[in-house]
């Protein structure tokens, strides 16, 4: 029972320590500095009073004495004592190939320049700053450390909820087992009775098509998001072993909603199953809970999905996640109910459902749904369509109820 995000929240303290080493540095950098400048101004001026009575005339042996004395410092690098003319007097120093902040200030008796001192102080490096810092350092990767083994001590979940999420996950997974093994031993098991395909004579084809362009009529469109290709890479009876599952969930998905608007099943029309391009439904919408029922359709089906998609990935075996939308024809497109939700579907991205409908239900769907409008519209479509960002307590608990009731068969 490892804690959770345990790897993340490693990082993070990486990344702090890291950041407390850069700032300490800084901070050590900008201190040494200012007392190198201290240092070098005090240093100066005694030197310039130390060396003065020997100036004039020059003394080289005084002065190379009074150098070297100074020179003794650690961090001096360098020194030289110029005379008027910039002629060296005397030098010293331990460390003259090292760079560092010079100070140079002139010898002065009364009003004139007799000389010039020259002093060169060392600026440490980082990696001397660091090793100077080092018991502050070694603390704090110690504390660091600490943090994260508390938090993999305090942050792990307790037996009982660690028992707890093992029964949910096995209870979701002998949910579906059940389901699988329903749909082998009977494929034909339906709560919602299929269209029919047959052939149908020119006129009924027309009337089919006015039909769905009716602006009471309203289609669910569901797709696969698959932007690998993957459904191309597997073999036929897989994949239409998960496209029969896929109808099954929707089936039952459609009973469910139905018994609680109390719409009858036969007014819901499935014009396409599943297969890979999706599945689509369509109702003719006469009063607002005819489109708030597909709408709990769709938000069903989207739970199952998600379902099904995070038991499968588990198990490695071949899943898609989904995207729906719901649409009425757009006229001014020229586009029929079945037209417009397919073209919808496709602009969006995994798990998300978008909806176009007329001004009367739509109003009534921001009581229950929070509606955001699509990012970069490109025409009629997308331009009055609505994300479905999330729902109000009332229907998350209905569509949860629902799946549930769905997944115990």
């Amino acid at each position: 029972m490892n804690a959770p995000r345990q790897g993340l929240f490693a990082s993070l303290l990486i990344v702090c320590f890291v950041l407390q080493t850069l700032l300490l540095v800084i901070a050590t950098t900008h201190q040494l500095k200012e007392n190198r400048a201290s240092q070098g101004q005090l240093m100066t001026s005694q030197l310039i009073t130390d060396s003065l009575p020997e100036m004039t005339p020059p003394n080289t042996v005084s002065l190379a004495l009074i150098s070297n004395r100074y020179a003794t410092n650690p961090s001096v690098a360098s020194l030289r004592i110029l005379d008027a003319s910039q002629q060296v007097l005397a030098t010293a120093g331990l460390e003259r190939t090292r760079t560092g902040e010079v100070f140079s200030r002139d010898i002065l008796q009364g009003d004139r320049k007799i000389g010039q001192v020259e002093l060169t102080l060392i600026e440490p490096s980082m990696g001397e700053i660091l090793r100077s810092e080092w018991l502050a350092l070694t603390l704090s990767l110690l504390l660091y450390i600490f943090l994260w083994l508390a938090y993999r001590l305090i942050a792990r979940p307790t037996r009982s909820e660690y028992l707890t999420r093992v029964q949910h996950e096995n209870e979701l997974k002998q949910q579906i087992d059940t389901l699988k093994q329903a749909l082998e031993n009977n494929e034909q098991t339906t709560a919602t009775p299929q269209a029919v395909v047959s052939p149908e004579p020119e006129e009924d084809v027309q009337q089919s098509t006015d039909h769905l362009l009716n602006e009471k009529t309203i289609c669910l469109n569901i797709q696969f998001y698959d932007p690998k290709g993957l459904l191309d890479s597997v073999s036929q009876s897989v994949a239409q072993s998960y496209f029969n599952l896929c109808q099954m969930f929707l089936n039952k998905a459609i009973t469910q909603c139905s018994q609680h608007y109390n719409i009858a099943v036969d007014d819901f029309i499935i014009s396409e199953s599943f297969d890979a391009e999706g599945a689509t439904i369509y109702i003719d919408a006469e009063k607002y809970k005819d489109a708030e029922c597909l709408m709990m359709i769709s938000a069903v089906f989207q739970m199952l999905s998600d379902v099904l998609y995070r038991r499968y990935r588990e198990e490695k075996r071949f899943v898609l996640q989904t995207r729906c939308a719901i649409s009425s024809a757009v006229k001014d497109m020229q586009l029929d109910a079945t037209a417009a939700s397919k073209r919808l579907t496709q602009s969006l991205s995994s798990k998300e459902s978008a909806v176009y409908v007329n001004h009367k239900f739509l109003q009534s769907m921001t009581q229950c749904y929070q509606l955001v409008t699509l990012p970069h519209p490109t025409n009629a479509l997308t331009r009055h369509a609505y994300l479905i960002n999330g729902m109000n307590h009332e229907c998350a608990e209905l569509a949860q109820r629902m799946r549930t009731q769905i997944l115990k068969g």
